[in-house]
């Protein structure tokens, strides 16, 4: 049997070109080898296993690519029509470390994840060292991985940074090729050991907000060092190549000043375009945290806080659309308002009153909007496909199934490359606050989105 890295051959076409990453290529050699050893089993049943077994991630090159190695192969039509319809979109979930030290009444442990939601999971720790290699050896990052022996097609990463602490984190690790290089490789050794597929590293906000403007270009380097030193790894190794994804400013101002986005682009798995907080307290009116469209009312700077801009922008200044992943988020911001009127727009004081689960002035969780639902009445913002809510002085602004499946919807329509959840635990993860079930936007997502799981497995069985 001809092997498909022949073939590829054939076509003169490189895996990094098309973008096949190297558990693709781990996959694909494993296959081949257990094919040999086997004796020549049925070739179209072998193609069928490989197939499934590759990530949804991979790229609608790649697809393409593989439909060429099967028709080369004179597979069925049936079996061709099958491939075509699998889902090509990721979807990219949080999990947040430190939602385990919220209130200790409510346990969300990785045994709490269910983990056939995701195609990736994203371990957020938010260790305050910079050196990855002082990190302690926590054991929930083994009972984290340990997920993925109920899901061999779930792919797990480390997230480092985050918006609060990242600008004096990445100033330090990428100022020189010195400490970039010690970074790189504390990081390939931290997450070989503990069972990580690769880094989520957080990009915010880079010549910005006390950063200086040489962060700007230091964080293009620092990335495709780390993807040169990830390749050159697998390699060596002869292991599945680490993946390395990046959640990027959704504002155009943040944009502008701290992204080299062509070059950024090309040595990353995914972007992460963070379409969160757009609006908050802060700005002394009522608005929606996360809206799809610009809004009838909004004025001035505030036409650009928007999903539908900001990936447009993205994709516009250089990004691949299908690198691109859109934010969908499992909580709102509320506030409260300061007179009688209760439309967006309408001034506010403050923000809301804390929740009971999450503890935080302006910011309910969807398991805590639900409950808010109860003695609420709630509108839909049109022009904007989000909705909000009103109990007395109280207003939040949140996502629900159906604004869920509307971005879905456009993200589909937009051709990017998937979605990413913030986070797991914020939604009705016990489905007990809801009335909805158990992980219900995030299950609405994924089905929006067309994923489906896979079979699962602990071992191969015989065809």
């Amino acid at each position: 049997m001809q092997q498909r890295g022949d073939l590829l051959e054939e076509e003169n076409v490189e895996a990094d070109q098309l973008g096949i990453t190297g558990e693709e290529a781990a996959w694909q050699e494993e296959v081949e080898e257990e094919e040999e050893e086997e004796g020549g089993r049925r070739t179209d049943m072998l193609q069928e296993v490989w197939v499934n077994h590759v990530p949804v991630s991979a790229s609608s090159k790649f697809n393409a690519v593989r439909l060429v190695i099967m028709e080369r192969k004179s597979m069925s039509l049936v079996f061709l029509l099958q491939v075509s319809l699998v889902s090509s979109y990721v979807l990219l979930c949080y999990y947040v470390q430190n939602s385990v030290q919220r209130l200790q009444s409510i346990k969300f442990y990785p045994e709490n994840v269910d983990p056939c939601l995701c195609t990736h999971l994203i371990y957020a720790d938010h260790d305050s060292k910079e050196d990855v290699s002082e990190w302690k050896d926590d054991d929930l990052y083994k009972r984290f991985n340990d997920l993925k022996k109920k899901n061999k097609n779930l792919k797990t990463l480390l997230g480092y940074g985050d918006w609060a602490r990242g600008i004096k984190r990445f100033h330090t690790v990428a100022i020189t090729q010195e400490s970039r290089k010690k970074f790189i490789d504390s990081v390939v050794l931290f997450l070989r050991k503990h069972g990580f597929d690769g880094l989520d590293l957080d990009g915010r906000y880079p010549g910005y907000q006390g950063s200086t403007k040489e962060d700007k270009h230091h964080l293009t380097l620092l990335i495709k060092e780390m993807m040169k030193a990830f390749k050159a790894e697998a390699k060596s190794s002869r292991k599945a190549r680490l993946l390395l994804t990046v959640p990027v400013a959704s504002n155009k101002r943040v944009i502008d000043v701290g992204y080299e986005i062509s070059e950024l682009s090309k040595n990353v798995d995914f972007i992460t375009v963070v379409t969160l907080h757009f609006n908050g307290p802060w700005n002394q009116f009522t608005a929606h945290n996360s809206p799809l469209y610009k809004g009838s009312v909004i004025q001035g700077q505030n036409i650009y806080f928007n999903v539908d801009y900001s990936l447009k922008y993205w994709r516009d200044k250089g990004a691949p659309a299908e690198k691109l992943l859109v934010t969908f988020p499992t909580y709102g911001n509320s506030y409260i308002l300061k007179t009688s009127k209760t439309g967006v727009g309408a001034p506010v004081s403050k923000g809301g009153d804390p929740g009971p689960y999450s503890g935080r002035r302006g910011f309910m969780t969807y398991k805590e909007v639900c409950t808010f639902l109860k003695n609420a009445t709630t509108q839909m913002i049109e022009d904007q496909k989000v909705p909000y809510a009103v109990n007395g002085n109280q207003w939040v602004g949140y996502d629900d199934l159906e604004s869920f499946k509307a971005k879905a919807e456009w993200l589909k329509e937009n051709k990017f490359g998937g979605a990413t959840l913030s986070a797991l635990d914020q939604d009705d993860y016990s489905g007990t606050h809801c009335n909805q079930g158990t992980y219900p936007l995030t299950k609405t997502l994924k089905t929006a989105l067309g994923i489906t799981t896979p079979a699962l497995f602990n071992k191969r069985e015989p065809f």
